[in-house]
């Protein structure tokens, strides 16, 4: 199941690159949340290669929502993770494919196709970009430490009263504009901690194996660990996650 899910993420980055910084239209889901054609069809893409190779499996995909398979199976997937970076032509998205059995995600890719990074772990087997391991930093100061984030649409004031609590903290916050690409920054030790608390499980459940097979801890704003429909999330080291809780709070 990984080789068809890193094959899959390579073709979906393939369409979403002969988009990039070309006319792309873009249409409101909200009055903050677009859509471009882009995300359509990339999804569309992804769906097809599932519906083809796995027919029995479910899909729960950001623009088309979710379909129930006659299996335990359920991929979970986000066409182009970042839209808003890629309608403007940063260079900074991701297409992300993760599949959770009952519920709990088991395997995961993360693919930047602008960078042509593959980040993608199965469960049991270690957390891995293009074939070199990945692990969390060991960190154990806060001060240290770049905290990565995003606003999110609808609780958005809740998210930046944390990052006022958290920039005297930390050596810096970084608002990412794409959680899976954000997350497995964690695995990779660029950022040291992903705190979000309006999460979509399309945005983490790849990169939540990532970075579990990283060594890292993910968990909700509570301290239990994350579960694929929760909407709060904190990824780091397991002592900078204890300690990030008491700015969540």
């Amino acid at each position: 199941m990984l080789d068809f899910a890193l094959k899959t993420a390579e073709k979906a980055g393939s369409l979403a690159l002969k988009h990039f910084r070309r006319t792309n239209k873009v249409s409101l889901k909200s009055r903050q949340d677009i859509v471009t054609a882009a995300d359509t069809e990339v999804e569309n893409l992804i769906v097809k290669e599932i519906e083809k190779k796995f027919p029995e499996h479910g899909i729960l995909a950001e623009e088309s929502g979710g379909r129930r398979g006659r299996s335990d199976y359920l991929w979970v997937l986000d066409p182009i993770d970042g839209t808003v970076n890629f309608a403007a032509g940063i260079p900074y998205f991701a297409i992300s494919i993760g599949l959770a059995y009952r519920e709990q995600p088991i395997l995961g890719v993360v693919y930047d196709p602008y960078q042509k990074e593959f980040m993608y772990a199965e469960e049991g087997r270690g957390s891995y970009i293009n074939k070199r391991r990945m692990h969390v930093g060991r960190e154990k100061e806060l001060i240290n430490c770049v905290v990565a984030t995003d606003l999110g649409h609808r609780r958005s004031s809740q998210i930046v009263r944390r990052v006022k609590n958290l920039l005297p903290a930390t050596r810096a916050v970084r608002i990412m504009g794409s959680a899976s690409r954000g997350l497995v920054d964690v695995a990779l030790n660029r950022a040291q901690a992903y705190v979000h608390n309006d999460i979509q499980p399309w945005d983490v459940a790849a990169a939540y194996v990532v970075i579990k097979e990283a060594g890292g801890e993910v968990i909700n704003f509570k301290g239990a660990p994350w579960r694929l429909y929760d909407r709060t999330i904190i990824a780091s080291n397991k002592t900078l996650s204890k300690k990030l809780l008491e700015y969540v709070k």
